[in-house]
């Protein structure tokens, strides 16, 4: 890919207010970019990066660095920075301004299309895991474009109090974050070299990340404060695109654990517990179904995010089991979402090296989690969370037992290879 040629990356306003600086910044992507228009997996192909929805990813990581703990004060001290409400009656701009160049001949996409048993995008492009959104609009006959090249130059003006903050918010942004949809688990992945030139490996990155380290404490929202980072870096011919094939295709695998049938290719009964776990709660299954999981009630997986929905498969062996869609959320009160703190993807630093590496965000758990059936509710005891006290007896019986002590998290490294650092 032709490089950009950027003249002057540190350049003042050119105005007599040198309390006002701007900055431009080089990207290209190292992931394949799904969506990233006002409308989910919608792209605009003449200009596929936005300015709005960059500037929400930067929020994003802006607030990972934060200590506040009351919501108020975080909230007004991101719209002072950011752009927004600071009182019921006074709003403010944005003291970053952002925008975005495009070059034309920089960018290439492609259609996506279905393999030939439609259950993913072929030519192993994005994993099936990542897919499922895609396919269902491909089977409806809709064209769905993906890009995989694009650079564009990201320009920032903004008062000069605010660069060392503003520059470790783009750090973040660019090792953690994306453009597009999906970036949490990888897509739209970014490189920047201005931004990474002071990156090595992976301890200068964890380094890095532990400059954010307070007190530990547990927030309402995701912080870099105690996170976990773990990382392996790919040794042989680095490309960006296969180690992230790989890497969410052994997420997928963990996340979706199931026995084998004897004397048959079709998947068996579920290792993890989830699904019996509904069963016991609605008091419902079929008859070669009976909860059997020796973990009981317990919902492991609620720790990469909520709500979880689960339909189960009521045909042949299968009839009797719930035959509504079901799902698994934060009790009502505070609300039906809780946002993955995990975040899986590759990285590509200046010196060529490439790593897959996964970091878990600092935020507390919802301190409640009930079941939704159509217009039931079923709420859950504090031992079905994944952090209960009880989890340390738990076994997560997925191909391999939880060895003693072992987090759901630490779980996750050891099914992805990767090596926990921080």
């Amino acid at each position: 890919m032709r490089k950009l040629i950027l003249e002057n990356q540190l350049a003042y306003n050119k105005t007599d207010d040198t309390s006002i600086i701007t900055k431009k910044f080089e990207f290209e992507i190292i992931t394949p970019m799904f969506g990233g228009d006002s409308k989910s997996w919608e792209l605009n192909i003449k200009a596929p990066v936005r300015a709005q929805s960059i500037k929400g990813q930067l929020r994003f990581w802006w607030r990972t660095m934060q200590f506040i703990d009351k919501k108020e004060e975080l909230l007004e001290k991101e719209n002072r920075l950011w752009g927004g409400k600071i009182s019921e009656t006074q709003s403010v701009q944005s003291r970053v301004k952002l925008s975005i160049i495009h070059k034309e001949n920089e960018i290439k996409s492609q259609k996506a299309e279905l393999n030939e048993k439609e259950t993913a995008i072929k030519n192993e492009i994005i994993p099936a895991y990542l897919a499922f959104p895609i396919t269902s609009e491909l089977k409806g006959g809709k064209v769905i474009e993906y890009v995989t090249e694009v650079n564009f130059i990201l320009q920032l003006i903004f008062p000069v109090e605010f660069e060392n903050e503003i520059l470790d918010t783009l750090k973040l942004w660019t090792l953690f974050g994306g453009v597009g949809a999906r970036t949490r688990r990888g897509c739209g992945g970014l490189f920047c070299k201005e931004l990474l030139e002071n990156f090595n490996d992976e301890n200068s990155i964890g380094v890095f990340i532990k400059r954010f380290n307070k007190n530990g404490l547990q927030l309402p929202y995701s912080r870099l404060d105690n996170a976990k980072f773990a990382v392996n870096m790919v040794n042989t011919k680095p490309s960006p695109e296969k180690a992230w094939f790989d890497l969410i295709s052994s997420y997928s695998s963990f996340r979706q654990d199931r026995t084998k049938k004897e004397n048959s290719n079709r998947p068996g009964r579920s290792f993890w517990p989830e699904p019996d776990a509904i069963r016991t709660v609605l008091k419902k299954h079929a008859t070669l179904h009976s909860p059997e999981h020796p973990d009981g009630v317990w919902f492991p997986r609620a720790a990469f995010g909520l709500p979880i929905i689960t339909k189960f498969n009521t045909s042949g062996n299968g009839n009797g089991d719930p035959s509504e869609q079901i799902q698994l959320q934060p009790d009502i009160d505070t609300g039906d979402r809780w946002p993955s703190p995990v975040i899986i993807k590759v990285i590509r630093l200046v010196n060529g090296n490439v790593y897959k590496v996964a970091i878990v965000l600092n935020q507390s758990f919802p301190a409640k989690l009930i079941l939704k059936q159509n217009k039931e509710t079923y709420r859950l005891e504090e031992s079905a969370s994944p952090f209960s006290k009880e989890s340390n007896n738990k076994k997560m019986k997925t191909n391999r037992n939880l060895a003693d002590g072992e987090s759901i998290y630490q779980a996750l490294f050891t099914a992805l290879d990767l090596k926990e650092v921080l």
